[in-house]
């Protein structure tokens, strides 16, 4: 009885060592929309292609994400990281070795928003004047 105890004391921690490293991967899928389709996307200064779009990003950091598309207003928004409840579930396995492993994989973080949808506005025309 002891044997079976202990067996499962053991695997208990190691499954919740690490929890938002075991539940979230380094990366997260962002849903990236825009009003009109097809605006050009620009992550952190790398382009993406075109939206409507799923994009992997990285959960350990903020990221500007920026849409173009010609005859409208340049759009940015800025996501933000934060922190996951996965991370407290490092708890029951002592809390340092979990939160080592999470923070250094960045998984103990989520971005925010999980979905961006973008309305551009149309560049104002012009109206020309004759004197």
């Amino acid at each position: 009885m002891e044997k079976i105890n202990f067996v499962i004391i053991l695997l208990c921690s190691v499954l919740l060592c690490s929890c938002s490293t075991v539940f979230n991967t380094p990366t997260q899928e962002i849903t990236i929309n825009s009003n009109p389709p097809n605006a050009k996307l620009v992550i952190d200064g790398k382009k993406f292609g075109t939206t409507p779009q799923i994009v992997n990003i990285e959960r350990g950091i903020n990221h500007v994400i920026k849409f173009e598309l010609p005859g409208y207003e340049p759009y940015e928004i800025q996501t933000t990281k934060k922190l996951s409840s996965w991370l407290w579930l490092n708890v029951f396995n002592g809390f340092l070795p979990g939160f080592i492993v999470d923070y250094l994989s960045g998984s103990h973080f989520y971005i925010f928003p999980e979905s961006v949808n973008a309305t551009l506005t149309p560049v104002p025309k012009k109206v020309e004047t004759t004197e």
